[in-house]
């Protein structure tokens, strides 16, 4: 066995960055539900364009990352200097959020409710730009793709409680029939909680939190070797590099393939007729895979092979969703719709994962310490942008194609078309670059000091599949 798996795993350090990235996750989770608010009162496909440009900080966070890594005050720690009030930050607006935003919802301020939330994804989008960092140091070299799954398994799970838990105990009327009927209690026009209520309790949450982080020792090895110019020099050179330049044209427009499937299903099933809170439970059991997937990834030393690989059957499955989803009108009533619909999401969210997963850990790996946070929000940057952009693309183009019917369909059939155009296109850049010594990826020397051990329990593994991945 490989010096890489008999290593041990820092328990509180991994149990630290999971609740970081399970608020972060109840955030993006809620985010994502409102949407489906929105079309509840009506909004049209262009307005949920327009909302879409909430989620568009995580795509343009590399034009401020460079500064949370050069600047900070050294006695309090490099992380902790931007962590702690970004996490206030976030707390103030959920508590004043919350107090309006049903009435914003009701009266459809698209505008103002994209404002609102681009500057709280703005404001993730900063936290996670320092906890990518501080990931960096927080573990060791052959601990890295620990950061990915503390990253997928707590978003995941924050996902969970912010989207599916909301659904689910926010909605009056299952909240009236499984749990008020059943303990005779009378029924109530709200849930166990309303949406308000949610958000100013997360609110509370990231301010107990930025108290937790602001008490802890700042850590170690937290010096940074490049001031705020140099940092942003750092970008230019890294984009130099081809193989740079090759992994972000990749990550830039892989989602095109399956674009349409990812923004539009969830609201499609909506209108055919699938409840709101029914929309919440159908994700109980896929947390299931969006947990197991990262923690069978954690050892891994070829993320990138598993990547592509992953890409074609999520393909097909959009294909297959798309064919289901356009039968729901006949067969919504029938017992068999839901469990044959779960089944389709399970296979589906674990190739999502899947790629989630090894893209983080591929990320992880080929970072240069020197700029961790700067480097691996450049390449997380271009994969958001890609996927945000593509996600506004479709939503507008739907509202154009008339009648709506066929737009759901015809967007999924037309970007599963130019994803096979464009597997063909990179499969074989995908194989070179799996294959690329990591001191490739590196900038500095000190980078290139700390590679030379993982580079040869790296070429221990993949020299088995050299002539394979060749031919």
């Amino acid at each position: 066995m490989i010096e890489m798996n008999t290593r041990t795993v820092p328990l509180f350090r991994v149990l630290f960055l999971l609740i970081i990235y399970l608020l972060q996750g109840i955030i993006i989770g809620f985010t994502t539900a409102i949407p489906l608010y929105l079309d509840s009162r009506g909004a049209k496909w262009q307005e949920q364009g327009t909302f879409n440009f909430a989620f568009y900080p995580f795509s343009l966070k590399l034009c401020w990352a460079p500064i949370l890594d050069a600047i900070y005050i050294s006695r309090f720690g490099r992380r902790k200097t931007w962590l702690v009030p970004i996490q206030l930050s976030i707390g103030i607006t959920l508590i004043i959020l919350s107090f309006s935003l049903m009435t914003l919802i009701e009266q459809l301020r698209i505008n103002l409710l994209t404002c609102i939330f681009f500057f709280l994804y703005f404001l993730l989008a900063s936290q996670d730009t320092c906890v990518d960092g501080w990931a960096l140091t927080l573990l060791a070299k052959y601990n890295l793709q620990w950061a990915s799954t503390c990253q997928t398994v707590g978003q995941t799970t924050g996902r969970f409680i912010g989207f599916t838990i909301l659904m689910i105990f926010e909605s009056a009327s299952f909240v009236n029939q499984h749990i008020r009927q059943p303990l005779s209690l009378s029924e109530q026009p709200y849930g166990l909680f309303t949406l308000e209520q949610f958000v100013r309790y997360c609110g509370i949450a990231f301010l107990v939190l930025a108290t937790c982080i602001a008490s802890m020792n700042k850590g170690k090895n937290e010096n940074n070797c490049m001031d705020v110019s140099q940092t942003y020099l750092s970008i230019f050179k890294l984009l130099k590099k081809n193989c740079v330049r090759q992994l972000a044209f990749i990550f830039l427009t892989s989602p095109i393939g399956y674009a349409a499937t990812y923004t539009m299903t969830n609201l499609v099933l909506k209108r055919y007729g699938v409840p709101q809170e029914t929309l919440g439970l159908l994700g109980v059991p896929l947390i299931v895979v969006k947990i197991i997937i990262p923690l069978c990834m954690t050892r891994t030393n070829r993320p990138l092979t598993w990547y592509y690989r992953s890409y074609l059957p999520r393909l097909l499955m959009s294909i297959i969703i798309a064919i289901y989803v356009c039968f729901t009108p006949h067969i919504l009533s029938q017992w068999y719709f839901y469990p044959i619909l779960i089944g389709i999401f399970l296979v589906n969210e674990s190739l999502v994962y899947l790629m989630i997963v090894t893209r983080g850990g591929f990320f992880a790996r080929i970072t240069d310490p020197c700029i961790g946070g700067t480097y691996i929000t450049l390449l997380n940057t271009i994969g958001n942008f890609g996927a945000s952009l593509m996600a506004s693309t479709v939503l507008y183009l739907a509202g154009w194609i008339k009648p709506n019917e066929i737009a759901y369909p015809l967007l999924v059939s037309v970007c599963c078309v130019l994803g096979c155009l464009w597997f063909l296109a990179q499969y074989k850049t995908l194989k070179q670059l799996e294959l690329l010594p990591l001191d490739e990826w590196f900038l500095s020397t000190m980078g290139r000091d700390s590679v030379d051990t993982d580079n040869d329990i790296r070429e221990k593994f993949l020299n088995e599949d050299k002539r394979k991945v060749y031919d």
